[in-house]
């Protein structure tokens, strides 16, 4: 064996153990429920009056291409990003006064782009590889019920605040029966019961037929219950909340891939600036168990995430309102070595129809 042959074995060999001991970095990091964080859209869950209908549109932006090695950046040997986006069409309906329906449908588009390098490798200048695979389409649709378990005045989702002397927030009630509209409203604590249906593909193939990741699927390929508890109060000016959501994950789709359980929790305080702007800070978080493939725990997979969430809310009338935030990631805890990003930018627009 000549020494060049013997060098590039060796260098080869050093390189596929430098990549085991820090682990490919994961095409995606901690994927969510699609389920909005914004105090206003817990507000529209817990308070649309019998009858009424809230829909929203809303869109989130990420991109991920810090390598995190669980809690530290680490090089991205591969060169990846990922493109995350979703547009989702979130509908609520009132029951009754205490019972409140949603849906959510999300619009997904996911993408992973990586660049190697052939001298990371070989140790000599190579020629650079480019890569370019995912999917778009529908994802899982979640259907949640919101039932309240506190029965008291309500400030519903969309009442007027009349103005009256200089702030434009005296106390007074509307003369249609059970509609309140003062600045005054008591705690609303509400159980959430749902599910995430397997809508999304699970069978999307890259250039050379090859069936992408489970993380690049639009789907999970499995039907998954949801529980939790919300809770929202706004006295004059502020409003604050807190909740929690859990999905459990009991079984494994036709791939035989399960996903870990996901527990999703927020806490956010709101102040309104004026009749019309409303300023939000919020902290909110995922965790998520380790997937598993063919019974055995997946790496690269799962972790904690979490978030400081500042958001501005336009209340523009009765029948629409407008939001933006930012998701910007305080602490991330990941398994092994994972994508992940600096911000999540996300928009949502609602209207009420009554």
């Amino acid at each position: 064996m000549s020494t060049f042959s013997f060098r590039l074995i060796l260098a080869l060999c050093l390189g596929l153990l430098l990549l085991a001991a820090t682990g490919l970095a994961n095409e995606i990091g901690p994927r969510r429920m699609v389920l909005p964080s914004e105090s206003l859209a817990k507000e529209a869950y817990l308070t649309v009056a019998r009858g009424n209908w809230v829909a929203a549109l809303s869109y989130e932006y990420e991109i991920l291409e810090d390598a995190v090695y669980y809690n530290e950046e680490t090089r991205n040997t591969e060169h990846s990003f990922t493109l995350n986006t979703s547009l989702a069409l979130d509908i609520t309906y009132g029951l009754s006064e205490n019972i409140t329906f949603n849906a959510i449908i999300p619009y997904r588009y996911i993408y992973n782009t990586s660049r190697v390098d052939s001298a990371l490798v070989a140790g000599t200048p190579g020629v650079f590889f480019d890569s370019r695979r995912g999917s778009q389409g529908l994802g899982d649709v979640i259907l949640m019920t919101y039932l309240k378990l506190n029965v008291g005045q309500t400030l519903y989702f969309g009442d007027h605040y009349t103005p009256e002397g200089n702030d434009g927030y005296d106390d007074y009630i509307k003369e249609s029966p059970g509609m309140y509209a003062g600045r005054r409203q008591g705690a609303v604590l509400a159980a959430a019961f749902g599910v995430r249906l397997p809508t999304g593909a699970t069978d999307a193939v890259d250039a050379d037929g090859n069936r992408l990741p489970d993380d690049l699927q639009l789907g999970t390929g499995t039907m998954d219950p949801i529980v939790g508890l919300l809770y929202h109060h706004r006295y004059y000016r502020l409003g604050w909340g807190l909740s929690a959501l859990y999905r459990l994950s009991s079984q494994e789709n036709i791939y035989h891939y399960e996903w870990g359980g996901e527990f999703v929790g927020a806490a956010y305080l709101a102040f309104r600036l004026n009749k019309n702007l409303e300023w939000v800070a919020q902290f909110n978080g995922v965790a998520l168990g380790r997937d598993k493939l063919n019974g055995l725990p997946f790496t690269n997979r799962g972790g904690k995430v979490a978030y400081f969430t500042p958001s501005l809310i336009y209340v523009g009338s009765k029948m629409v309102t407008l939001q933006a935030s930012a998701e910007i990631p305080i602490y991330r805890n990941l398994n092994e070595s994972q994508l992940s990003s600096d911000y999540i930018i996300n928009l949502r627009t609602s209207f009420l129809f009554d």
